[in-house]
């Protein structure tokens, strides 16, 4: 079987996140890891992330990087470079 990784990106939105992993956690086929490319949010945005970690069967890893101004593409290429 082909594994397959996926990165969400996110910022201060843990509301939305939430909503994206559990449509995540709906899918027939999920990922076999998730990374969470978080561009400095806080306590909120990882307790969602651990709430979602405690109850899938696939690997999430929070790659959190300081708020520094809009760095997306940082937080995202990070992840990435955690994915294996």
């Amino acid at each position: 079987m082909i594994r397959c990784g996926l990165v969400v990106t996110t910022y201060e939105r843990p509301d939305a996140l939430a909503r994206v992993l559990d449509a995540l956690a709906a899918q027939s086929r999920p990922p076999d890891e998730l990374l969470v490319a978080d561009d400095g949010s806080g306590a909120a945005t990882a307790r969602v992330i651990e709430q979602h970690a405690a109850r899938v069967g696939y690997s999430v890893r929070h790659v959190w990087q300081p708020h520094d101004g809009f760095r997306a593409g940082r937080a995202r290429n990070a992840a990435i470079a955690q994915a294996h």
